[in-house]
């Protein structure tokens, strides 16, 4: 269908009009259906994780992250503590509150505890790095990442040469959303 026009072209959700100059032509084998991809922009939810469990290759070495720690609330607990587990070859800990430090930096989040807090021989930090990791309608995602293990040296007689020492682990971590205990 051929008809002159000279002002206006317009595009709905069920016809599409292409325009040439004084020419309008319309027709339905061109037309676009813009609905759904509205439906789909409308019902996808972006949310983050409540839960992020971290595992190396070999899994030697499990760490579960939760940014809401579970109840029962601790009397020491600050508003909103975080809890993280380490399983590993230098045992199993569970840090919770002010056990637990946390920096955003460029990296990501990251997330420090101590696994062995002994100054003469030399303290064994874990520091966790988390990027943001965005859940689609509440399904797991999974994602690679570091842990950095440091080691300090403790109490030595002669102080030459680096005072820490660093373990880098690989890990592949899962964020998901989990019905936590109140």
């Amino acid at each position: 269908m051929k008809t002159t026009f000279s002002r206006l072209i317009a595009m709905t959700t069920s016809t599409l009009v292409i325009a040439t100059i004084g020419t309008v032509i319309s027709t339905s084998a061109l037309a676009v259906d813009l609905k759904p991809a509205q439906k789909l922009a409308s019902t996808t939810q972006l949310s983050q994780a409540n839960q992020y469990t971290f595992t190396d290759p070999i899994r030697t070495t499990e760490i579960i992250f939760v940014p809401q720690a579970p109840g029962p609330i601790r009397v020491n607990d600050p508003p909103g503590a975080s809890q993280l587990t380490y399983q590993g070859p230098e045992g199993e800990f569970t840090f919770r509150g002010q056990e637990i430090t946390k920096q955003k930096t460029a990296l990501g989040l990251l997330i420090s505890v101590v696994l062995k807090p002994n100054a003469d021989q030399g303290q064994l930090q874990l520091t966790l790095v988390l990027p943001t990791v965005t859940l689609q309608n509440g399904q797991k995602q999974e994602f690679d990442t570091v842990a950095i293990k440091t080691r300090g040296r403790g109490f030595i007689r002669n102080p030459a040469g680096a005072d820490r020492t660093y373990l880098t682990l690989q890990l592949k971590g899962i964020a998901e959303n989990v019905i936590l205990p109140l």
